[in-house]
């Protein structure tokens, strides 16, 4: 008798904090990349206070264990929501320097 392959799908949840009451929730994928490394990935979103961004962050670093290398992701996620909400990163006009076809964002 064949057995019918499981229709769950199991997702890592991740969290970004940018103080205790503004936190965002998105998903963490754990992956090697060509040589073995561990790389860590998260995409979180930020859809609060007149916000609808999507943030994305990774990590690999071969001298760090598993714990310290998630570490590491969360703080930077914290970091670009602090980024986000606190200054504006994703308002800031862009600063372009033109050189000939070739457009050069400054910011």
């Amino acid at each position: 008798m064949k057995k019918n392959p499981s229709k769950i799908e199991i997702t890592e949840m991740f969290m970004a904090q940018a103080d205790k009451d503004r936190c965002f929730y998105g998903i963490i994928t754990r992956n090697k990349d060509e040589q073995g490394n561990r790389v860590l990935f998260s995409r979180i979103l930020v859809r609060k206070y007149g916000f609808n961004e999507e943030l994305y962050s990774r990590a690999c670093d071969p001298s760090l264990n598993e714990r310290e290398l998630q570490d590491k992701l969360g703080k930077q996620l914290d970091e670009m929501v602090l980024f986000v909400l606190d200054y504006g990163l994703t308002k800031i006009e862009p600063v372009v320097e033109k050189h000939g076809a070739l457009c050069i964002n400054l910011n």
